[in-house]
């Protein structure tokens, strides 16, 4: 039975961390969201995850936590379909889940951007 559950320990919150992934991490568009990720040496998760929604697109925080709480879903969803990858491929990573379009979009719509851009890391990490 895959663990579903989004911990607080799988959450990318080092500062030092987030400016080192956007600072010299690799990045994967799929629209409507922008992935960046890095992969990194030591922590307790196969991956962690931080979500970013700009203040400019969405001035209401109303809209900016229901996009964060659909980007964290849908990556709770297809965490167990991740985890697997990078522990086959013995990778650990960071990463930054980006929302890109200017409106709202429908749930079904970012979950398949969502997954298609974890699709395209993995593929980049693992060669």
């Amino acid at each position: 039975m895959p663990a579903y559950a989004f911990k607080k320990g799988e959450r990318l919150a080092s500062k030092k961390a987030i400016t080192a992934l956007f600072k010299n991490g690799k990045m994967q568009i799929s629209s409507p969201v922008r992935i960046l990720y890095q992969s990194v040496q030591e922590q307790g998760y196969p991956a962690l995850m931080a979500v970013s929604i700009p203040k400019r697109n969405f001035k209401r925080a109303v809209d900016r936590n229901l996009l964060k709480r659909r980007i964290r879903e849908v990556y709770r969803k297809y965490k167990p379909v991740l985890y697997d990858q990078l522990e086959k491929a013995g990778i650990k990573i960071n990463l930054v889940i980006q929302y890109q379009a200017v409106e709202i979009v429908t749930y079904t719509l970012l979950e398949k951007g969502i997954q298609k851009g974890l699709e395209k890391v993995m593929e980049d990490l693992t060669g």
